[in-house]
């Protein structure tokens, strides 16, 4: 019986990655293409060739940093010839279609390279989505970012493992209590392993999830599902014209409803498409964050 696994992965959470060397993880920039991608690409090879030696013989994976580049963050002929990466265009947060491409019932899902949540302290390079303007993000009364949306996405499949910066664990535990959480770098202990430190501990790490499978649980969030986007200071909801989904806005807070994660992610995009700010408010705010006293939560 074929197992098939699901990796999904962001890059402010990878190994070697810090503030002081930010632009590693810029698509396209110099760094990015000489060091950003070569440490994004060991950590992904760490959890495939455990994955590998356990037995799944079948592997997706969506590269969901800086989604909208075709370019991949990952050198994708350094992996494992079973890993099929799912097609998007521009690799594109299109979740309907990355599920639809996905089995069934996976096997289940590795997220790799995550960040925590806009506000969360500790954190390296933390934002949901993209902060500002969004200060948080609500399905079910569950707050999640870019690792919430991933595993949601997969609903009633198994949440195997999340590899991160420390202060990403949170978020994954909030999700799935069970989820057996890799950290890679940690800012509250000033622990900045290299990625060539971290691809060993990653792959035991990796291994030990796998092998404790069977006392894993499948995230299984029942519907209807209820969103909640709320803005940071500064930006609002232009409601000035109709919308044709289910949900209603207020100046900083837009609710929306959904029979499937999936399409209420769809319908995410339109709603972020109202997110405005005046020309005097994004002075204001440029200002402030040049000054350090711009707060996004």
């Amino acid at each position: 019986m074929k197992k098939q696994l699901v990796i999904i992965s962001d890059m402010e959470g990878a190994s070697g990655i810090f503030e002081e060397n930010i632009e590693e993880i810029i698509n396209g920039s110099d760094k990015w293409k000489s060091q950003g991608r070569d440490k994004m690409t060991s950590d992904i090879l760490a959890v495939c060739d455990a994955a590998i030696e356990y037995g799944i013989d079948d592997i997706m994976y969506y590269d969901a940093h800086y989604a909208g580049n075709p370019e991949s963050n990952t050198v994708l002929e350094k992996l494992p010839k079973i890993v099929r990466v799912f097609d998007t265009p521009n690799r594109c947060f299109y979740w309907r279609r990355i599920r639809g491409q996905a089995d069934f019932n996976p096997y289940g899902v590795i997220t790799v390279g995550q960040h925590a949540r806009n506000g969360e302290p500790d954190a390296y390079f933390e934002h949901t989505i993209q902060s500002p303007p969004i200060k948080s993000y609500w399905v079910n009364d569950i707050h999640i970012a870019e690792i919430g949306s991933a595993i949601l996405n997969f609903n009633g499949s198994k949440y195997i493992a999340n590899i991160g910066c420390a202060a990403s664990e949170k978020e994954a535990k909030e999700i799935s209590e069970k989820v057996h959480h890799i950290s890679v770098k940690d800012k509250k202990r000033k622990w900045e392993p290299s990625s060539e430190e971290t691809y060993d501990l990653i792959k035991k790490g990796v291994t030990d999830a796998l092998n404790n499978y069977d006392n894993l649980e499948a995230v299984d969030i029942e519907g209807p599902f209820k969103f909640r986007m709320e803005l940071c200071q500064y930006y609002h909801f232009d409601v000035s014209s109709e919308f044709s989904w289910k949900g209603h806005f207020e100046d900083q807070i837009a609710y929306w409803e959904a029979p499937s994660f999936e399409i209420g992610s769809e319908i995410f995009d339109f709603v972020r498409e109202r997110i405005m700010i005046s020309d005097r408010d994004l002075e204001k705010l440029r200002e402030e964050r040049r000054n350090g006293t711009y707060c996004s939560f």
